[in-house]
């Protein structure tokens, strides 16, 4: 019986030691099917309180003895074309993006300056607090541009309706008569008309910087249509604010020269989501949808 015992407990002990040294090993995990996200959408709404700025979303064709007025739907068109044509290396597309900026920044401080001087009027009286008029049923207009350059037409729109309200609130009180007012909308108006404008300089001609270097016959044709280009643009260094990224070009750093231009190959803030190069649009200004 000892010797049974002995054996027992040599057993046990050997059972023991080989199941502590040598583990069952782990189940392998499986892997699924990757998750690859799509494309990115955004939701973008302005609202409209004012038949004036209503009529610059939509604009107007020209008629006998009318000129057409260009409203955000077809401001939106065209600089949907030109940033099609920054993305393939146009340097005419960088150029003509440069004045929109310039022009929708000059627009946004006039129309900003006009509704100050509004505002310091309504403000000048202390006993008295004047709230701004409001649509009691504003206009929804669903904004879908694949570049920023649509939408800093929106905002300046945006900006345009809100002078309307502050002008003819100082009118309907009686702090600025009848001409006063019409001449600030009319000025106001011009402003946003104005900056829309800018973009019907360019021309889509496939030009790339490479062709207006070895001096092709699409550079003449190119030259022919929008005449000469500012070294720094033809070069590259001097490029828009929001320029996309160049097709087939790593994008690098921005940074300013001693001038304070943006000195810069890409917007490393661009995406190929935000990047829709087909230039059709719809007359609703939708031109991302897809």
């Amino acid at each position: 019986m000892p010797d049974l015992l002995l054996v027992g407990n040599a057993l046990f002990a050997t059972g023991r030691r080989l199941s502590s040294e040598s583990p069952m090993s782990e189940p392998s995990q499986t892997t699924g099917p990757a998750i690859v996200p799509g494309r990115l959408r955004n939701f973008v709404e302005m609202t409209i309180q004012t038949r004036q700025a209503q009529r610059l979303v939509q604009g107007r064709r020209g008629t006998d003895g009318k000129p057409p007025i260009i409203g955000l739907y077809r401001y939106g068109a065209m600089v949907r074309t030109i940033w099609s044509g920054a993305t393939r290396d146009d340097p005419y597309a960088d150029w003509v993006l440069l004045q929109v900026e310039q022009a929708l920044h000059e627009s946004k401080d006039e129309i900003a300056t006009l509704k100050q001087t509004i505002e310091a009027d309504m403000a000048r009286v202390a006993a008295m607090k004047v709230g701004l008029a409001h649509s009691l049923e504003p206009a929804r207009v669903e904004l879908t541009f694949s570049n920023p350059y649509g939408y800093m037409g929106a905002w300046l729109l945006a900006d345009f309706d809100e002078l309307v309200l502050a002008v003819l609130t100082a009118r309907h009180v009686g702090l600025i008569n009848r001409d006063a007012s019409e001449r600030m909308l009319g000025e106001g108006g011009r402003a946003v008309r104005r900056a829309y404008a800018t973009a019907q300089g360019y021309r889509a001609t496939a030009v790339k910087r490479e062709d207006l270097r070895g001096g092709t016959r699409r550079a003449e044709r190119a030259q022919q249509a929008m005449g000469e280009l500012p070294q720094a643009v033809l070069d590259g260094d001097l490029r828009p604010e929001h320029a996309p990224v160049i097709e087939g070009v790593q994008p690098s750093n921005s940074h300013s020269d001693d001038a304070g231009h943006t000195v810069a190959s890409h917007d490393d803030a661009a995406t190929d989501e935000a990047t829709d190069t087909d230039p059709t649009t719809d007359e609703r200004g939708n031109d991302d949808a897809s």
